[in-house]
């Protein structure tokens, strides 16, 4: 209840235009009764109309500045108040307020300072929180740090350092990298410059038999982790090899373009060639491109994905119109790329594992290729031209090949 108080007592603004709070306007009685009748295709092409700012008369001529960026953030807010005691758990049967502060159970050499009456009290959780004192904060932010870094923390259950927990491989490590964080003023830059620049950092994944039978779990890092690319990261590599990518900036979605019924409209996962840090993401409705990989939901806290092989990931890298389009869009710039079919095998190689192909791997790559258009143009009923078709095939075998796929 001492920190619901910090919370109640901060007010979230949502990153809409006017100070909007979260909650939509009111929509009128017979937009919504109409709404589900509307075909999706005209229902977007009328929302987007409607919100489109309306031309300025041609005389006198205005300039007009372009939508602030904006973000999500909080303040104070107007009325600071404590929290009240729920008796029984009951929200409607309340008690005393509960002054605010922070968890009397935790006794740390950073005393945690009163709030003052006139605040909420985040500014000084947060410099407890990150006070030099504090034994958890820098050792949590670095394990983290370590895990992405190597596949595995220091601490294997990261969201959780306490009983439960495991207890760490390296604590004098985990102790000396907290210890050089906080010093260096929690960079988190320079601490990821360090570990890269480290010896175990640089290790192959390659594992010696001796290695692998004395320590199968490779709690002492004798080599670096094979790990499979995340979702986003995966998709991401994709739209590099097809040449595809876009790195301009998001600009929004059309969740800023309707108000209601969000579960009645037609797909908001519009098709994108941008990164996928600026896909839509909805808590009931995840990017289609992204969901087989092992994404978690936007509703809960995931510091370790889970990394599992199934059935529906295999028929994605098969079928998926993704994936298709862009072993198509890769096939076509090989293709007028290079002119000699050996020079486009190298071509595709680079581009989408960095590397030059062996030459028994040139030969395999051509065989496909030139059994794939014998086949496509024997078949009755082809879309397309063969030529391509099975240079796009072949694009597709090393969009979904493991050496892309995985991490060495």
């Amino acid at each position: 209840y001492a920190l619901a108080g910090i919370f109640k007592s901060t007010e979230t603004l949502w990153g809409a235009a006017g100070l909007q709070s979260l909650t939509a306007p009111q929509t009128a009685l017979h937009e919504l009764a109409a709404a589900p009748k509307i075909k999706p295709k005209s229902e977007v092409e009328a929302v987007i109309a409607a919100n489109k700012p309306r031309k300025p008369p041609s005389k006198p001529t205005f300039n007009y500045a372009p939508d602030a960026a904006l973000a999500m953030g909080v303040r104070e807010a107007k009325a600071v108040t404590d929290c009240k005691l729920n008796v029984d758990g009951e929200s409607k049967k309340l008690g005393p307020a509960i002054p605010r502060g922070f968890l009397s159970a935790c006794s740390i050499a950073a005393a945690a300072p009163k709030p003052d009456a006139k605040q909420s009290g985040r500014l000084q959780l947060a410099q407890w929180l990150t006070s030099p004192q504090h034994p958890l904060t820098a050792r949590v932010m670095v394990n983290r740090i370590w895990l992405n870094l190597f596949g595995e923390g220091l601490v294997r259950t990261p969201d959780d350092f306490g009983a439960y927990g495991t207890p760490p491989t390296h604590p004098a490590l985990l102790d000396h990298l907290a210890g050089r964080f906080v010093r260096e003023g929690w960079s988190v830059k320079r601490l990821i410059r360090s570990i890269v620049l480290s010896r175990t950092y640089q290790l192959s994944s390659e594992v010696s038999e001796k290695a692998k039978s004395k320590d199968p779990e490779n709690l002492w890092v004798s080599h670096h982790n094979r790990r499979r690319l995340d979702a986003e990261s995966l998709r991401d590599a994709m739209l590099v090899a097809s040449g595809a990518l876009d790195r301009r900036p998001g600009e929004g979605s059309l969740i800023q373009l309707r108000d209601v019924l969000i579960n009645e409209l037609p797909p908001l996962h519009l098709e994108s060639q941008q990164r996928s840090v600026y896909l839509l993401m909805l808590r009931n409705s995840m990017p289609p491109e992204l969901t087989p990989f092992n994404l978690p939901d936007a509703l809960t806290v995931k510091s370790q994905r889970d990394s599992s092989t199934l059935a529906t990931q295999s028929l994605y890298l098969l079928n998926n119109p993704f994936l298709v389009n862009q072993s198509k869009r890769f096939a076509k710039t090989a293709i007028a790329a290079e002119s000699d079919n050996e020079a486009r095998v190298r071509h595709a190689y680079l581009q989408a594992l960095l590397r030059q192909p062996t030459d028994s791997e040139i030969r395999q790559s051509l065989d496909f290729i030139r059994e794939s258009e014998s086949i496509l143009v024997s078949a009755s009923g082809a879309a397309g031209d063969p030529s391509t078709m099975a240079w796009a095939a072949f694009c597709q075998a090393l969009l979904v090949s493991n050496e892309l796929r995985y991490i060495d």
